[in-house]
């Protein structure tokens, strides 16, 4: 199903919705009901407005006739409940008349008959695994001095606990790469990993961040979250994010709960 067709259902919902309140509407008692104090009395009135031949607007007390009141308190609520699907109607109407569909082809198609040069670095659309890792390699020169741990295909890491992250990449035998560019323009980071999810041939990010108990940390990681958002990178959309604990260790739970929610 496509967002807009997403968008027509809602709005013939609501539409119906609309329908079946005005056929109640039709029930409910005449006028409008009045809730005043007087001298600590609360008194609750019926108003029936001057219409037609009805020269004056009249005021009938309904405490004690319990159905015109549970009738009138039923009419302010299906009154207001039309006011706000009409306001919904006219919003969704706006967005079907506004709604784009998302063609990322096409889409990419426009951007580098503007910019043909950057063909060889942005990745757009569904990919080839076989291309994406000819085309998607680890920076060697992205501080090395901080590789540290080794894995066991040889590839080196910056701390264990990513080296644990990887090991249950390759337990699920997901096709990732450490520390890569993006290929987005204007993106001058590297993700921990870019992981091709297989069930869509999406490129999911993910970054595991430590040491967030150090101000120039905390920092330096706020200052790569805005960066990742304004190139579309975020949260729970194509952006995994993990923590250390605050003794430093990790929540293995919380990273097979991960890989199973968004890469398998």
């Amino acid at each position: 199903m496509t967002y807009k067709e997403e968008l027509e259902r809602i709005r013939r919902e609501l539409v119906e919705r609309k329908e079946d309140l005005l056929s109640e509407m039709n029930d409910l008692p005449e006028g409008k009901l009045l809730v005043t104090d007087e001298e600590g009395l609360r008194k609750y009135i019926q108003r029936i407005p001057a219409t037609g031949n009805r020269k004056k607007a009249h005021r009938y007390g309904v405490k004690k006739k319990p159905e015109v009141l549970n009738g009138l308190v039923r009419k302010e609520y299906v009154s207001e409940t039309l006011r706000v699907i009409d306001q919904d109607i006219r919003a969704v109407e706006l967005a079907c008349r506004r709604y784009k569909p998302i063609d990322e082809e096409t889409i990419m198609r426009e951007f580098l008959a503007k910019y043909p040069e950057l063909v060889n670095g942005i990745y757009h659309g569904i990919i080839d695994p076989e291309e994406w890792i000819k085309r998607f390699s680890r920076m060697d020169n992205y501080h090395p001095e901080s590789l540290k741990h080794t894995a066991a295909d040889g590839t080196k890491s910056r701390s264990k606990n990513e080296l644990y992250i990887a090991s249950r990449l390759d337990h699920y035998g997901l096709i990732y790469r450490w520390d890569c560019p993006t290929g987005i323009p204007g993106l001058y980071r590297n993700p921990d990993y870019s992981i091709l999810r297989r069930r869509d041939w999406r490129i999911i990010y993910w970054e595991h961040f430590g040491m967030m108990d150090i101000p120039s940390y905390k920092a330096e990681y706020k200052e790569k979250m805005e960066e990742y958002e304004a190139a579309g990178i975020v949260p729970w959309d194509n952006l995994i994010m993990t923590f250390d604990t605050v003794e430093g260790g990790m929540r293995a739970d919380i990273i097979e709960a991960m890989i199973k929610c968004w890469l398998l």
